[in-house]
């Protein structure tokens, strides 16, 4: 089951994810209009209106709306503010962080981990049972956060 989070509906209708077997839900929120939802149906999507603060998706609500199906588990592929609100909330039990061995950098670049943060090191959320591998150079993290 794939699952995108769309605030505005903007994803294409032509994108590969359409194409390929399975069903996909896409999550939008309450503003979102008729045609573009109409259109998001037309290639087999079905489309869930999950509001929160500032015309965001609710990722608790959606969470709730997932569990309520059956859907317990999630792997969720994000940006900064998906991965933020994520952490914020608490709904992360589970890390996979991949880092390549490549440099980016600048005051302005954009951390892959977005949200509230923390004030101090002494805050940080510490992963368990971790554990480190390297595949292709690519160093891959994965922990627990309880």
């Amino acid at each position: 089951y794939r699952i995108v989070l769309d605030s505005n509906a903007r994803i294409n209708t032509s994108a590969d994810l359409f194409k390929d077997r399975g069903p996909v839900m896409v999550v939008t929120a309450d503003f979102t209009s008729q045609s573009r939802i109409s259109a998001l149906e037309a290639v087999g999507a079905e489309v869930v209106r999950v509001t929160g603060r500032n015309g965001q998706v609710d990722m608790e609500k959606l969470f709730r709306l997932l569990a309520d199906r059956g859907i317990t588990r999630i792997l969720v592929e994000g940006g900064s503010a998906v991965l933020g609100s994520l952490f914020d909330l608490g709904l992360v039990d589970k890390v996979v962080a991949f880092v390549a061995p490549v440099i980016l950098g600048g005051r302005s670049a954009i951390s892959p981990v977005g949200g509230d943060g923390i004030s101090s090191i002494s805050e940080a959320l510490r992963l368990h049972r971790s554990n480190v591998d390297i595949i292709d150079g690519d160093v891959i993290i994965t922990g627990y956060t309880r």
